[in-house]
């Protein structure tokens, strides 16, 4: 069976804010496996507004916080250049083509890819299903195929897009089990987030 080695893990404000101590479980994992864990400037910004907007409450915004600094988990770098602004214009135009949305809708999805994949993440755990599912695994192909002939940093660039139950499933040992990986991808758009029944 193919695997991976997962060196590097990023994470999305769903995965921080997810009550379920599988969470915790994976923190636990990765601190163990000297993974470097990280987040990204636009999930420090969610995680702010939507607590300052009051759509979580304290607790959930101090439980997540803990998190971050549980998994030591470091800030990558938010400066932009023309290679990230390139990049977050192909991933836009895929986003918004593979998951039927506006533009608008895919600007913090498309942040985030766009800063693991300049930073070489080799893993995003995130709990939004339409962002772990197929189609943003066309995305991250269209966003390498689009700008490595102009930027060979990107070339043979991947990052992988797992939810919790996916990552206690495929991680073993320091890698990823990328049969299981794909096994466990679901068909999920971001304009609906229902799972089409049949596909797995």
């Amino acid at each position: 069976m193919p695997h991976r080695p997962i060196e590097s893990v990023l994470f999305d404000t769903s995965f921080l804010l997810n009550d379920l101590p599988d969470v915790d479980k994976i923190i636990k994992i990765l601190q163990r496996g000297r993974v470097s864990c990280y987040i990204s400037r636009t999930i420090q910004s969610e995680m702010d507004n939507l607590y300052y907007v009051g759509r979580i409450s304290k607790q959930k915004y101090t439980k997540g916080l803990a998190r971050c600094r549980k998994a030591r988990a470091s800030l990558l770098d938010g400066e932009r250049n023309f290679l990230q602004g390139s990049m977050t214009r192909e991933c836009t135009v895929s986003m918004t083509q593979e998951h039927g949305t506006s533009p608008g809708d895919v600007h913090n999805d498309c942040s985030i890819l766009t800063s693991s994949l300049y930073n070489y993440i080799d893993l995003i755990l995130s709990e939004d299903f339409h962002f772990t599912s197929k189609h943003t695994d066309k995305v991250v192909d269209s966003v390498i195929d689009m700008t490595c002939d102009r930027f060979d940093k990107l070339c043979g660039g991947d990052v992988i897009l797992l939810n919790k139950d996916g990552f206690l499933a495929a991680y073993q040992n320091g890698q990823v089990d990328l049969d299981v990986v794909e096994a466990m991808k679901q068909d999920v758009r971001k304009n609906s987030k229902v799972l089409k029944q049949g596909n797995k």
